[in-house]
């Protein structure tokens, strides 16, 4: 099968979830992605739930097994001597190198973009860190929490209106994935340059700049009204809101006069629908027309209620849990989900790509990594060193 990434090769020095998911992306368009994690620990996400079975161990994370299928697997300690000058081998032969480390970090280790550029000058080397490689915040630690309410999307999320006052929202791990995402992007085009011009160039990725970046249209429209939209200001039409039914909840969006019209004619024509004709008026008693949409939305289900609004052309969907999304008929015949198996946790559904490749298709064709489980064929098969080595190796803790 043609790979629309088959022939580049990427070393992954990163941890947890930013660069193993920008290394995701690039592994499942077929690039080789050796994945280089510390000897005796692994990447975090290895001890980070849900478990399989609820039994915990490094290689049945859900989060690890997501994050690095397609990939393979190394050990490799960048504290010893020995463990750099692998990594710069490593490096000779490398499209791309992933790493998240603080800024300065890979330069103290003499495995800098620099260093390694005078190694192989066509590397990307693509940077992952909280808030960038300069900047007073450069050196500050961070987090997907910190990154997320940093960039002010938990200020504004979500965009309905709440109790006055209420503490932004937390989303879990979406500042990780965005900035991953974003860094995947990021290292294509340079990638692209490199193919062009024959030079590398290091790619500098804050997460607090992927952030602000993801909500940037309501960044844009501050000049204008120096609104914040946040939670509480934000919705002055109605309705645009989450409302209850018989199994769960679902989201309607009929502010506008014909929309609003025809979800009164999927309800029946209700004796109170003219009280509220008006859009600001139905956004300011918001709390008093709820309970008599509920009233009605409670005696149906999501899924008859979203036929219906097929029906009366009405802009309402079904917010989905996440049995349901494994279940829903529309990514059934894209088949978005995959199944993989794995020697220890078995045969798993995984979420596949959001896109299709006519010529050069998404494929899951590896499970992730059992820890060093690839050990033996990088160092001995691709970089030459006897098994005598590779056991002197794992008995000085260097893999």
């Amino acid at each position: 099968m043609k790979l629309a990434l088959g022939d580049v090769k990427v070393i992954e020095y990163g941890d947890f979830i930013s660069v193993p998911y920008c290394g995701k992306l690039l592994a499942d368009l077929g690039a080789e992605v050796i994945k280089v994690e510390k000897p005796g620990e692994g990447d975090r996400s290895r001890k980070s739930g849900p478990f399989l079975d609820d039994t915990p161990g490094s290689d049945r994370g859900g989060l690890f097994l997501y994050l690095n299928s397609n990939k393979l697997g190394t050990t490799l300690n960048l504290e010893s001597a020995v463990g750099r000058k692998i990594f710069k081998e490593l490096i000779k032969n490398a499209d791309i190198l992933l790493e998240d480390g603080t800024p300065g970090k890979m330069s103290a280790l003499g495995l800098g973009y620099e260093e390694l550029s005078s190694v192989n000058a066509g590397l990307v080397m693509t940077s992952v860190t909280p808030f960038g490689q300069t900047g007073p915040y450069k050196n500050y630690r961070g987090s997907d929490l910190v990154g997320w309410h940093m960039g002010g999307i938990g200020y504004v999320t979500p965009r309905v209106a709440v109790t006055p006052g209420q503490e932004p929202m937390r989303v879990t791990h979406m500042a990780d994935f965005i900035a991953g995402l974003s860094a995947a992007v990021a290292t294509m085009s340079a990638l692209h340059a490199k193919r062009r011009t024959g030079l590398g160039q290091q790619v500098d990725l804050s997460q607090l700049e992927t952030v602000v970046t993801a909500m940037g249209y309501l960044v844009m429209t501050w000049p204008y009204d120096h609104r914040s939209n946040t939670r509480d200001s934000s919705v002055t039409y109605a309705p645009q809101h989450f409302v209850r039914c018989k199994d769960g909840w679902l989201l309607l969006f009929a502010i506008d006069e014909r929309p609003w019209r025809r979800f009164i004619e999927m309800m029946g024509n209700p004796e109170w629908a003219d009280v509220f004709a008006d859009r600001n008026f139905r956004g300011e008693n918001w709390e008093s027309l709820r309970p008599l949409i509920e009233e009605w939305t409670m005696k149906h289900t999501k899924a008859e209620l979203f036929q219906l609004a097929m029906t009366y052309e009405v802009p309402l969907g079904p917010a989905n849990s996440i049995a349901e999304l494994l279940a829903c008929a529309q990514l059934k015949e894209r088949d978005f989900f995959a199944k993989i198996d794995h020697p220890l946790v078995g045969r798993l559904t995984y979420p596949g790509a959001p896109y299709k490749l006519s010529e050069t298709p998404w494929a899951l064709r590896l499970p992730a990594p059992i820890l060093g489980q690839h050990n033996r064929y990088i160092y001995c098969g691709r970089l030459g060193y006897s098994g005598k080595e590779l056991r002197a190796m794992r008995a000085g803790g260097v893999i």
